[in-house]
């Protein structure tokens, strides 16, 4: 089924500075095979935050948001995806950024500046992947499936459904969603 399923998700949490990939939630199949389907959010050895979409075969679209993060804040990190679901041939950068609504907060600012949409044509990395397969799978918080745990700490995550045909939340909401999930809800 290719029906738009718009979703949001929030997570706060502090990096422990390992130098090796550490995947901080994944919704799909994990990487026991090569047909698995993942969305991910993960951070790499040099510090860079990544959302990724796709299949372990056939590679992920990724979008490379966020440089240089340090051990000594914690952040909060907003995804929204609209429920557009494209194929190989339409997954170019403009329209993957257009899918998305990508947003960074930290306690280096006291979490006081939501921030622009992160999710730019120049921002996406890696494109041209299908990302219109149904998925299976967990979701998981602190890894993919039982690889590659985060070794840092979370302090919340928030996963929500949206709306079809609504307007995706706007900044007070965002920042809401990422301070204080109970009131947003």
């Amino acid at each position: 089924n290719i029906s738009p399923r718009p979703w949001a998700t929030a997570i706060v949490f502090k990096s422990d500075g390992y130098n090796g990939s550490q995947f901080i939630w994944n919704q799909g199949e994990g990487s026991s095979s090569s047909s698995n389907d993942n969305i991910s959010l993960f951070l790499d050895g040099s510090g860079n935050l990544t959302l990724a979409w796709g299949r372990s075969a056939d590679g992920y679209n990724q979008c490379r948001f966020a440089t240089n993060i340090s051990s000594s804040n914690w952040y909060g990190v907003y995804i929204a995806h609209n429920g557009v679901k494209l194929g190989g041939n339409n997954a170019s950068a403009a329209n993957l950024a257009d899918c998305f609504d990508i947003r960074l907060m930290s306690s280096a600012d006291s979490f006081n500046a939501v921030g622009n949409n992160l999710s730019t044509s120049g921002n996406w990395v890696h494109t041209g992947v299908r990302m219109d397969r149904t998925f299976a799978g967990d979701f998981t918080v602190g890894g993919k499936g039982a690889t590659s745990g985060f070794r840092g700490k979370v302090a919340s995550m928030l996963v929500h459904c949206l709306r079809t045909g609504v307007a995706m939340p706007d900044a007070t909401e965002i920042k809401l969603m990422i301070t204080d999930s109970t009131k947003w809800e």
